[in-house]
């Protein structure tokens, strides 16, 4: 099985296109060693797919279960170039902090709306307005903006750690509990409460974590250390079970669930079918690849 890694770009060729309902289809992506991925076709009906297509993707994110989204290239922007676009309209809300931002939308070539989100604007900031934006981010075919030469929460690189100091804990609008952090800029930043109670932070303490993604607000997402998997080391975890859903039967994989040292179930998906052996053992060697919610990210080892 290949062991794809966030960030990295792979050529794919579409081999096939499911249509599971008018809302659901997924286009059947196969790599060079022949390993195959679904890429959900609704976000990309403007870029003109075809059967047959290579098509070149970047692996966006690998999930706590270790499902794969791929983000194919976009037919016109590339990520870290500017652009000039026209601002079809302005938007002043709060965030989940209540600190006010604005959300500047346009157009893309594609149709799409595109958005920018910044907690300062000026006075010529307004609907028809040209202006010049970078592309910071990519996201199931939406495309994130940042206005050049603006400081954004966007400079945090994936896979870099950083410090982070731990302000408060807070219930949010959304009515779940946040640790707020600082960083070096006193720029504010959300850590999910529930997902680290065996972490045992507390206010005042200084961690350190790195972002694992974006949100689709644009906002970085957070990973601390974990307390006892390192990334790159092999660990032996209790075997629960394996099993492949629909997706698995298209691209051959299986869905294998094992318990971590907190007891705590942690799915990962594999190519490789467990030997009867390895499930009568109760126990299977696991190289940790990363950790997302707390929770290692997993292959076969």
């Amino acid at each position: 099985m290949t062991t794809y890694k966030e960030g990295e770009k792979i050529q794919f060729k579409i081999k096939n296109l499911i249509e599971l309902s008018e809302n659901e289809a997924y286009y059947v992506l196969e790599d060079p060693s022949g390993q195959k991925q679904l890429l959900n076709a609704i976000y990309y009906k403007n870029y003109q797919f075809k059967i047959g297509q290579d098509i070149i993707c970047k692996v966006d994110h690998i999930n706590c279960s270790g499902k794969i989204f791929l983000e194919p290239e976009h037919p016109f922007y590339k990520e870290n170039e500017v652009y000039e676009f026209v601002i079809d309209t302005v938007k002043k809300s709060e965030n989940r902090l209540k600190e006010i931002v604005y959300h500047l939308n346009s157009k893309d070539k594609t149709g799409n709306t595109a958005t920018c989100i910044t907690e300062n604007i000026s006075d010529y900031i307004k609907s028809g307005q040209k202006i010049n934006y970078k592309i910071e981010r990519i996201k199931k075919g939406k495309l994130y903006l940042g206005i050049v030469n603006e400081t954004s929460v966007n400079d945090l690189i994936p896979g870099v750690y950083y410090k982070f100091k731990i302000e408060d804990i807070r219930i949010l609008k959304d009515t779940f509990k946040y640790y707020i952090l600082s960083d070096k800029k006193n720029r504010k930043h959300l850590l999910r409460h529930e997902f680290y109670t065996h972490h045992h932070l507390s206010i005042g303490q200084t961690i350190q974590c790195t972002v694992i993604k974006f949100s689709s607000e644009g906002y970085p997402v957070l990973e601390p250390k974990h307390p006892i998997y390192k990334i790159g080391k092999t660990y032996k975890f209790e075997f629960i079970k394996q099993e492949k859903d629909f997706k698995g039967e298209i691209t051959g994989n299986f869905t294998i669930t094992v318990k971590d040292v907190y007891n705590e179930e942690v799915q990962f998906i594999s190519s490789e079918k467990l030997l009867i052996q390895e499930k009568k053992s109760k126990k299977i060697r696991c190289k940790v690849t990363g950790v997302k919610k707390g929770k290692p990210l997993l292959v076969i080892s």
